[in-house]
């Protein structure tokens, strides 16, 4: 597979159950989840690299912290773009950007960032769980 995706081809999902059943494909193939998903807010751009049993590198969550930066703050200096104050959670093996008000502008973030978040060379095998470290973003299957 191919590192990442031109922003039309980014998988947007419209409503939870869609998010679910995605979420267990990447877990029976094995693959990492990465997706727009739709909410009432607006949108969120998900990554999960657990399904594929990785994670990504400590030098590779900073360079995705900055990139994540960059990105989000080229769209709210961007006046002719609908913004809101938008949130994120960058972790090793899980993340969420959200809540973008436009799908055009989720999608050029979602672009930009999966050719970085799956890149295999970015990488390393998932360490085992620990509790707590991932505040804030638990997945409830």
């Amino acid at each position: 597979m191919p590192a990442g995706y031109d922003p039309s081809e980014v998988p947007l999902y419209e409503n939870r159950t869609t998010v679910e059943e995605q979420y267990e494909a990447a877990e029976a193939d094995e693959l990492p989840f990465f997706a727009i998903e739709q909410y009432e807010e607006g949108f969120a751009i998900t990554y999960d690299l657990l399904p594929a049993d990785s994670e990504l590198a400590e030098p590779a969550v900073s360079e995705l912290d900055e990139r994540v930066t960059r990105e989000v703050e080229s769209i709210v200096g961007d006046e002719s773009r609908p913004t809101t104050e938008v949130s994120r959670s960058i972790g090793k093996s899980l993340g969420q950007l959200s809540f973008f008000t436009s799908e055009e502008s989720a999608r050029e973030v979602a672009a930009r960032i999966s050719t970085f978040v799956l890149d295999e060379a970015n990488w390393v095998a998932a360490s085992p769980p620990d509790a707590g470290s991932q505040p804030g973003f638990n997945r409830n299957d």
